[in-house]
């Protein structure tokens, strides 16, 4: 069976990387192509992750593509066009974002949430916004079942001893990831002579430079760009933080959760699913301005949010994607 993931570019995302562990479960038992229309925003670093898995490979006007699966993995494009060139016995769609970010999207297409066999959400948040008469389903997105040994490859924190709060943000580098409210969360521990150290590990576009320029006054943090195994800056770190204006679905908070480290995550709708606040995270209003009540939860609970993870399981939910593809 030949399945066909769409997505307009491939970059540093969580589409990306939804679209690799999905592959990961499935490529013996299938044959896969990831395709795309952008090349100028294109990452070889994805490119060359997704490989091992698919076929990957730019999409032309004069190609014809035949299928039994196409998985539209993007809303904005040309879809009679893309479906004439996309010939699939089934067509399905994968929504990674929030409904109310993608104004004028396909999801306002009849004809294309008609041709749709099966409409999937990576989230409830995501499908209690979704505006459409058709049934959807959730599925959460896949961690990697070996994310535990992965960790134990190294620790970038080995320099810094138990007095040091150890924070570290896994995120592409861009409008939306919440860069401006980590910086002032930087800027009032410092103020407060925190002993800390933040890694951030995640690379961007055009915002990058404009990020990394905020924080070189501060020796504290530590850019490493893209890793491709996060896992053991996660897994030594106190806390992940997370400070997004929203997610659909944020991957890393459950990394972390199975690494047994607690999340200081902004409240949007989505963290509700994985973050319970004072339990296994602290949650963030949006429109925190003075973070001197969440630097003192983070100094004060770390231990006892990382004991409330020992034993924390997550369902990779397979069999939803099996009985799905069948």
């Amino acid at each position: 069976m030949k399945i066909v993931f769409y997505n307009k570019t491939l970059v540093s995302g969580g589409i990306e990387k939804c679209i690799e562990s999905l592959s990961k479960y499935i490529y013996k038992d299938y044959e896969l192509e990831v395709v795309y229309t952008d090349t100028s925003k294109l990452d070889p670093n994805i490119v060359s992750i997704l490989e091992r898995y698919a076929k990957v490979y730019e999409l032309k006007d004069d190609m014809k593509i035949d299928c039994d699966i196409c998985i539209w993995c993007y809303l904005y494009f040309d879809y009679y066009k893309l479906k004439n060139i996309i010939n699939a016995k089934k067509y399905m769609t994968w929504i990674h974002s929030m409904p109310r970010i993608l104004p004028d999207c396909l999801l306002d297409n009849n004809d294309f949430v008609n041709d749709c066999s099966k409409i999937i959400c990576v989230s409830e948040a995501v499908r209690n916004h979704l505006e459409i008469n058709k049934e959807s389903m959730v599925i959460h997105n896949f961690m990697d079942e070996h994310i535990k040994e992965l960790s134990e490859e190294s620790n970038p924190f080995k320099l810094y001893n138990a007095d040091v709060l150890k924070l570290v943000v896994v995120s592409r580098l861009s409008n939306g990831k919440g860069f401006e409210r980590l910086l002032e969360l930087v800027r009032q521990m410092h103020s407060k002579n925190i002993n800390f150290k933040l890694i951030i590990v995640g690379k961007g576009r055009a915002k990058e430079p404009e990020i990394r320029s905020w924080f070189e006054s501060y020796n504290e943090v530590e850019f490493v760009g893209y890793q491709e195994n996060p896992y053991p800056y996660i897994k030594n770190a106190d806390y992940l933080v997370q400070l997004s204006d929203d997610e659909s679905w944020c991957n890393s908070i459950t990394e972390a959760k199975l690494l047994d480290v607690p999340v200081v995550v902004t409240n949007f709708e989505s963290a509700y699913e994985q973050v319970e606040d004072g339990i296994n995270g602290i949650l963030v209003d949006l429109d925190t301005i003075d973070y001197s009540s969440i630097i003192d939860k983070m100094l004060d609970n770390k231990y006892k949010l990382k004991d409330n993870l020992k034993g924390f399981k997550f369902d990779n939910e397979i069999n939803k994607w099996l009985d799905i593809l069948k």
